[in-house]
């Protein structure tokens, strides 16, 4: 785990920050093998600023930031009961920054009273969500941008379940 990053509540002044993770995050899976060039280029485009900054006012978004800059950030729509997002930037990936925004995630959804959760997974992240305890439900396309299609691995998780998961991750 990486101690140098604090993990806070997002505001709208983070979206240029958050957009910025996306896109890093996004482009560090060219070559993994997982998705071809045209399918990484429509997922790394990120939302308008604008649309962001509302999406933060309506949702409840967290930042990790290391010393000198945001490394990562989580996204929870607590209405529709999905974590939409789970992004840390590829040189702090695999220190425990993913599991930290997860955890901030999970705890803000259980405070908002939800039992249970889910989330749509890239391929590559399957491994990470089941790592917290996150259990397959079935493969979806996700629509990007320009008509391109993205496979991805329907989850969900008892909130109940994501402490003993946290706990064995060491993240509780």
């Amino acid at each position: 785990m990486t101690p140098t990053v604090v993990v806070r509540a997002a505001v709208p002044d983070d979206a240029a920050a958050i957009a910025a993770i996306h896109e890093a995050a996004v482009n560090g899976e060219r070559g993994g093998g997982v998705y071809d060039e045209r399918q990484i280029d429509a997922w790394a485009h990120s939302r308008p600023l604008s649309e962001l900054r509302e999406r933060i006012c309506t949702r409840q978004f967290f930042v990790a930031k290391s010393v000198s800059e945001p490394v990562g950030y989580a996204q929870l729509d607590v209405g529709a009961a999905v974590v939409r997002s789970v992004y840390v930037v590829p040189s702090h990936q695999r220190r425990g920054v993913g599991g930290r925004l997860a955890q901030a995630a999970l705890t803000a959804a259980r405070d908002a009273g939800l039992a249970r959760v889910e989330l749509d997974s890239s391929l590559n992240a399957v491994p990470f969500y089941e790592t917290l305890g996150f259990a397959r439900l079935g493969e979806v396309d996700h629509g990007l941008r320009d008509g391109v299609v993205m496979p991805c691995l329907r989850m969900a998780m008892r909130l109940a379940d994501a402490r003993r998961a946290l706990n064995r991750e060491g993240l509780v």
